[in-house]
């Protein structure tokens, strides 16, 4: 079954790996409220700030996955 907002960000020109998954998690305040000042400062969203933290430590995180979901692609 595909995501709600498949066909919601396809509409849009936005590319959706089908097969993501939702992960919820709960951190310190502290580490949350940076990552948001960060994302606020520098335009990139925080899944994406996280998604690339992930691949630096070595995870394996998909070329396609490292987009700004929110930005049609051209």
């Amino acid at each position: 079954m595909k995501p709600w907002f498949y066909d919601f960000m396809k509409n849009r020109g936005i590319t959706v790996a089908i097969d993501d998954a939702n992960l919820q998690l709960q951190m310190p305040t502290e580490t949350k409220r940076a990552l948001a000042l960060k994302a606020a400062d520098t335009g990139i969203p925080m899944r994406l700030l996280v998604l690339t933290a992930l691949k630096d430590a070595g995870y394996p995180v998909p070329q396609e996955a490292l987009v700004d979901r929110r930005k049609p692609q051209p």
